[in-house]
């Protein structure tokens, strides 16, 4: 009784406990993952992005196909663990020439603490910090090879059927150490919105439909040598991202599409292009 009660009001009603947990809005942020006490989340996605529209005579184009998957653990009711694995593939061309590389990232664990919950008969409101650390684990084209630190702030709010996910977090690359030949990657800024609004299909308290919109923007500062900034390193990308998300009891399909409406780039980078994120959750 208790497992079918959780299945019914993760899609149709405002629970302190799930509705943030298994439905959250966001798509490109994995903080909103926030499984009950002694369940689990397992998310997988493929994520696509370009470069392209060099300002220099090479002509340089890059394609990146990521596949990372998550898998959340609910510890106690108000703390949330975290493990991200990718692997990518990337392939790279310049005046004529291609090369393709496959390789896996850097190992990423996360915690998430519930610090406050608000929960009314007209909405509910809770605010999560964050805490992540990023092992210098993946191949040496596909990781930073340093010790990267990530403290964040992850807020959610529901009304019936509207939510709305913000969170915020800085990484803070090479906080105890430098990478290889002394080279220290550059830190980066994450700032995220996202609103959705929920409709139920056929009636079914258990599958819906719903809608999201989300505003990203990323700083990433230019990576460092020697005390001096490495050109053609750091940038400035504001997306808005439209998606849509189905949901069937704990099972969760996604789609994100992210266009890149505003960018400063240092130097002379290729310029970031549209970017494809599509995925599955599951809890059991």
């Amino acid at each position: 009784m208790k497992r079918l009660l959780l299945l019914i009001l993760v899609c149709a009603t405002i629970n302190a406990l799930t509705t943030e947990n298994v439905n959250a809005a966001g798509i490109s942020v994995d903080a909103g993952l926030t499984p009950p006490e002694d369940r689990w989340i397992i998310r997988t996605q493929f994520r696509y992005m370009e470069r392209k529209d060099d300002p220099t005579p090479m002509n340089q184009k890059m394609e990146t196909y990521t596949f990372p998957i998550i898998v959340a653990y609910g510890l106690r009711p108000d703390l949330t663990l975290m493990v991200r694995q990718k692997v990518k593939y990337r392939k790279m061309s310049m005046s004529g020439s291609v090369s393709r590389d496959t390789g896996v990232g850097d190992l990423f664990v996360l915690g998430k603490y519930r610090l406050y919950r608000r929960n009314t008969h007209d909405y509910t409101f809770g605010i999560a910090p964050t805490l992540g650390l990023e092992f210098p684990t993946g191949d040496d084209d596909f990781g930073s090879e340093t010790w990267d630190l990530q403290p964040g702030l992850f807020t959610s709010w529901r009304s019936g059927p509207w939510a709305s996910d913000f969170s915020i977090a800085y990484k803070w690359n090479g906080f105890a150490d430098k990478g290889r030949h002394g080279l220290k990657p550059g830190n980066e800024l994450s700032v995220d919105l996202a609103l959705a609004h929920q409709f139920s299909i056929g009636g079914r308290a258990d599958t819906s439909l719903t809608p999201v919109l989300e505003f990203n923007y990323k700083n990433n500062l230019s990576d460092r040598l020697s005390g001096q900034n490495v050109s053609n390193t750091g940038e400035s990308l504001f997306f808005v991202s439209p998606g849509l998300k189905f949901t069937k009891s704990s099972f969760i399909l996604e789609v994100l599409l992210q266009f890149p409406v505003w960018q400063d780039r240092e130097g002379t980078q290729p310029k970031q292009g549209k970017r494809l994120i599509v995925g599955t959750r599951f809890m059991f």
